[in-house]
């Protein structure tokens, strides 16, 4: 596991929220209620705070949680700090990080993705060698409203936070909605010069699929159910997936880690990046999400070495930051 850990890391689609440790939660938990909090052993903290396995279901759970967590300035900005550090630790020396603004009964949306951004300024001074940037999300389940909001608040503040949003995402539940109907303010955001990494192929809608495809995507968010023509599609135009094994193993869009999507892109050469998602939620990390890829497929550390190197590619950053991670990479083959 060493070698993992050492080893200079791309993280490409990890969800703000998703990627509270039960540490952070414990931690945000105590903030909003108190030490002297009394904990049942049915409340689903209980089984987080002392460390037993929980069930998908109860994995889930922490999404709620989290949420219910993070509704005050000082808790967001706790969160997020967290999340930084804990990648930072895990040496991840470039992380793009998704949020859906979002109001509360504390906070508007505003003081909302204003609070993240502040976090991720600052953390250039805690972590000079890791580069952080926001891909604002849009949930889909929440509307269209509510997307032209989110697009319409990250151009108003992206002229504060220079440089730190560098694209945007489009996730949530898809059921029940189209994507047709979230084209308007995507090609807003794309026009202002974000890029865009979309969650797409997560289910079986081939013409989902073909719709995305055909509005244009810098990067393809999983991608488990993408293959023949669309597949044919995204290889010609070199668009990279974000893969994220033990999220999908463990919500069962794939079977096993051994069926993952992953090693028939990486056979057939396609640009591909291994992701944690939720790395709370589903209490893994890029060390560990690395370390199974090498174990399931036999792949040596000189391969993973270069999925690495080949990420920087795949990232939002500028040249200048590109040029940089790429001299961080090579600055540990040669000392390894």
């Amino acid at each position: 596991m060493d070698f993992y850990r050492n080893l200079p890391k791309i993280e490409l689609h990890a969800h703000l929220n998703g990627s509270l440790s039960n540490a952070t939660l414990a931690e945000l938990r105590e903030l909003k209620y108190g030490k002297d909090v009394q904990l049942g052993t049915d409340d689903g903290f209980y089984k987080i705070l002392n460390g037993e396995t929980l069930s998908l279901e109860e994995c889930f759970k922490k999404f709620h949680y989290a949420h219910d967590l993070t509704d005050r300035r000082e808790a967001l900005a706790k969160a997020t700090e967290r999340v930084i550090d804990e990648f930072a630790k895990d040496n991840v020396i470039y992380l793009e990080l998704r949020t859906t603004p979002k109001s509360t009964a504390y906070m508007a949306k505003r003081e909302y993705l204003s609070t993240v951004l502040d976090v991720m300024r600052k953390s250039v001074e805690l972590y000079p060698q890791m580069i952080v940037k926001l891909l604002p999300s849009i949930d889909r389940s929440k509307g269209i409203i509510e997307a032209e909001e989110s697009v319409a608040l990250a151009i108003e503040l992206d002229a504060f936070y220079p440089g730190l949003m560098a694209g945007f995402d489009l996730s949530g539940n898809p059921f029940g909605t189209k994507f047709a109907d979230f084209v308007p303010p995507l090609q807003k955001a794309r026009k202002h010069g974000f890029r865009m990494a979309l969650h797409c192929g997560e289910f079986e809608d081939a013409q989902e699929v073909k719709e995305m495809l055909e509005f244009g995507v810098d990067r393809i968010g999983h991608g488990t159910f993408i293959e023949g023509d669309h597949l044919e599609f995204a290889r010609k135009n070199n668009i990279p997936f974000e893969c994220c094994l033990t999220s999908n193993v463990k919500c069962k869009t794939v079977p096993s880690y051994e069926d993952h999507h992953f090693y028939k892109l990486l056979k057939i050469k396609h640009p591909v990046c291994v992701c944690t998602d939720d790395f709370g939620v589903f209490e893994t990390s890029l060390s560990q999400e690395l370390e199974i890829c090498a174990n399931t497929f036999n792949l040596s550390n000189d391969e993973i070495f270069e999925l690495q190197l080949k990420a920087v590619e795949y990232t939002f950053a500028t040249e200048h930051e590109k040029n940089k991670l790429r001299e961080v990479l090579k600055q540990f083959k040669e000392s390894s």
